[in-house]
């Protein structure tokens, strides 16, 4: 063996060698943190009825902000209708014993806002919304509870 063999064999042993150091320092260190992430605002899938729900409750703030904020008449103020018999749910939990009446509650309300707006009529809707979500599905009355006129 020559020495330039020997030499070679040295540099290539030096160079894994140091490369073994540099992993096992890295031992024990926390790999860098990834960027954070954010939930979904809507993390579960979204169905006829809670895209029917979520259309309400954007309806029911810009009501309650333009009413509180503008003190503006309720004339002219109108909420959409929907049949949330005929919408399918996310899941069937939601179909409790019940559920056909509230809808139909619900409904009414809104006709009856519809065909004269008021702070009462506005109030109506928001405790058809609070006695259904009470039956049917309470994780949304805390939001709901936020829609309810001072």
């Amino acid at each position: 063996m020559g020495v330039k063999d020997y030499r070679g064999r040295r540099s290539v042993f030096v160079g894994v060698c140091l490369a073994g150091v540099a992993l096992l320092s890295q031992c024990g260190q926390a790999p860098p943190a990834p960027t954070p992430r954010l939930a979904p605002l809507q993390p579960n899938r979204s169905s006829a009825l809670a895209e029917a729900m979520r259309e309400v409750d954007a309806e029911l703030v810009q009501l309650r902000d333009a009413f509180l904020e503008e003190q503006a008449d309720w004339a002219g103020a109108q909420l959409t209708a929907h049949d949330f018999n005929a919408l399918m749910p996310t899941d069937s939990s939601m179909l409790v014993e019940g559920f056909q009446a509230l809808a139909i509650a619900y409904q009414k309300r809104v006709l009856d806002f519809n065909a004269a707006p008021s702070a009462d009529a506005y109030s109506a809707v928001v405790t058809g919304c609070v006695s259904c979500h009470q039956k049917a599905c309470p994780g949304p009355l805390e939001r709901i509870a936020k829609r309810v006129l001072p």
